[in-house]
């Protein structure tokens, strides 16, 4: 199986105080913990960020990863240069406590020769609970010190589209900051100031609460939009644009257990106690049934080999996001039996 464009997923932190209504990890966001960096971490994701064939490092938490800014900086510090970082935030500190914060985080890449684009959170869920508001001020901030290894995007969730848009271009407005929103399809929209251009990501609902109104995509119908966007089958596993080979997707734990992004089924390992590097990673890839039929078959095609076709569908109808279909459907036993022996 060739792989390339591998996605590296590092969730540092389950702490969180905002309370989102849609969030999924709310039961640890009190009792939970958050990531610190053994010296054999440290050697395990030099070796994971700096192999070539990384085309992104996403820093994010099962909280909010602003609650562990210290390691963020230490992961970043980890790098020899040339890579992608992403941080996804609420951007919920201060102003002068995030000016510091993008300071330090923009000497740290551009001294690596990297770069670090800020995601910041723009749906009505993050908004309502964020007292200090970073999406205005951040292309302020942009506008203002010109950081050469920062840039910044949006993303929200697609029941709150035109709640997005009308936020992003009234806040903006109101720090002088005149904004146009041009839609680029089902889950991407643009924001428009004079010649540059912000992106803005929307993802789909999880686990939709019973009183949502209609009009939220379903599980297939975000799988289809996907698949528009990167023109080939939606599988597991980085998925880039054909005719490019996909890649690893893998995610980190705030206590160092390692997973197949969405295939949290069997963990990989530890950064704290195993060796780890992306050629063990593949190995444990092409050895595991589940996943490597996830990641080689398109799963609207794998769906459909599965038995007990109503319980199936009351799954997907309950949870809505294919990367967290797996761990719903791994609570029963023998789900995953046509796929294994295939």
């Amino acid at each position: 199986m060739e792989l390339q464009g591998h996605l590296l997923y590092i969730d540092i932190t389950q702490i969180c105080g905002i309370g989102c209504g849609f969030c999924m990890y709310a039961d640890k966001h009190k009792v939970g913990t958050s990531m610190e960096l053994s010296t054999l971490a440290r050697e395990n994701l030099a070796t994971l960020i700096n192999e070539p064939s990384v085309k992104r490092i996403s820093i994010s938490g099962e909280g909010e990863p602003l609650n562990n800014a210290k390691v963020f900086h230490e992961i970043l510090n980890l790098s020899n240069g040339g890579k992608r970082f992403e941080f996804i935030t609420s951007g919920f500190f201060p102003h002068s406590q995030m000016v510091e914060f993008y300071h330090e985080t923009n000497r740290i890449v551009t001294s690596n020769g990297d770069t670090c684009n800020i995601r910041l959170s723009a749906d009505s869920h993050h908004i309502e609970k964020v007292k200090w508001r970073a999406h205005g001020f951040s292309l302020d901030y942009l506008k203002r010190h010109q950081p050469s290894g920062l840039s910044f995007s949006f993303r929200s969730i697609d029941t709150d589209r035109h709640f997005t848009r009308r936020y992003l271009t009234q806040e903006l407005q109101s720090w002088g900051i005149k904004a146009n929103i041009t839609e680029l399809g089902p889950l991407e929209d643009e924001l428009v100031i004079e010649q540059e251009r912000f992106g803005i990501d929307y993802k789909n609902l999880v686990h939709p609460a019973v009183e949502t109104p209609e009009g939220y995509l379903n599980m297939h119908g975000y799988i289809t939009a996907i698949e528009a966007k990167v023109s080939k089958h939606f599988t597991f596993g980085s998925l880039n644009p054909s005719p490019q080979a996909n890649g690893m997707d893998v995610t980190i734990k705030p206590n160092g257990d390692v997973y197949l992004y969405g295939i949290e089924t069997q963990c990989l390992g530890n950064i704290h106690l195993d060796q780890l590097g992306w050629s063990r990673l593949k190995a444990l890839l092409l050895n595991d049934p589940l996943a490597r039929a996830l990641y080689t078959q398109p799963l609207t095609d794998l769906l459909t080999q599965l038995k007990k076709p109503n319980l199936v569908n009351s799954i997907i109808t309950r949870v809505n996001n294919p990367y967290w279909l797996i761990k719903e459907l791994a609570k029963h036993d023998g789900i995953f039996q046509a796929w294994e022996a295939a």
